[in-house]
């Protein structure tokens, strides 16, 4: 919450052409973020988000699914099935686990239809994990 709050005020100040800004322009650019973003897939393609970790939730706060996979093949990424613009869209994300059944050969999976096919022919089990966790798309 305290990195959350600092990186608010960062983006403010910079927003707001004040100290800061007038420093960038003297010193170089100024990060907008103190993490890297992380990868993910959104209907076949990758995504980036910044991953501030679990959340309590609020009443009323909206959540949308994230699958992570816990024996996923190698290259395999969190997958969501909404980004901002749509109406669904939120940050706080609900992580559903998806495993492999055993003798199931792990493959990437790229879309939130391809998770439920796997899950409907019987390759994977879906379990929510019963965390929440704070992930918005930039």
């Amino acid at each position: 919450m305290k990195r959350m709050l600092m990186l608010v005020a960062l983006m403010a100040l910079s927003l707001g052409g004040g100290a800061v800004a007038s420093r960038a322009a003297d010193e170089g650019p100024v990060a907008h973020f103190a993490q890297e973003a992380t990868l993910g897939y959104y209907r076949g393609s990758l995504v980036e988000y910044l991953d501030f970790g679990p959340v309590k939730l609020a009443k009323g706060n909206k959540v949308a699914p994230i699958w992570a996979f816990d024996n996923g093949a190698a290259a395999q990424r969190n997958i969501i099935d909404t980004v901002p613009g749509q109406r669904s869209y939120t940050p706080l994300w609900d992580v559903v686990l998806v495993t492999w059944k055993a003798g199931e050969t792990a493959r990437v999976l790229k879309s939130a239809a391809a998770v439920r096919r796997a899950a409907a022919a019987g390759e994977v089990t879906l379990r929510k994990a019963g965390i929440v966790v704070n992930c918005p798309v930039i």
